[in-house]
């Protein structure tokens, strides 16, 4: 897999990862909270390990940032419509699992 697809995979993965950090903290469905953190976990898991396969420069990770945003606005608008939060929330999340997952890798 060439670099520039593995942006967009990593970007979707990481985009779910922050669709459902946002749900375990606002969800309308309290008994999902456990799947919820299942979900996160493999998700996660699965990022690190996708992360690990390039070195990544500021331009990538600008580009990944980009596709994360892109992928969290269009799921969680079409699949959980009931939940609010705020996009300076979303930044915030979007730069915590940028830290976590994607610098060790720089």
């Amino acid at each position: 897999m060439g670099k520039n697809k593995a942006i967009t995979e990593l970007g979707n993965i990481l985009g779910n990862i922050i669709i459902h950090k946002i749900l375990t903290k606002h969800t309308t469905k309290p008994e999902s909270l456990c799947h919820l953190r299942n979900e996160l976990i493999a998700y996660t898991d699965t990022a690190l390990e996708e992360a690990r396969e390039f070195n990544w420069n500021d331009s990538d990770v600008e580009e990944m940032r980009l596709e994360i945003l892109a992928n969290f606005k269009r799921n969680i608008k079409r699949k959980y419509p009931e939940v609010k939060f705020t996009m300076e929330e979303v930044e915030k999340i979007i730069e915590e699992v940028i830290e976590e997952i994607i610098q060790p890798t720089i």
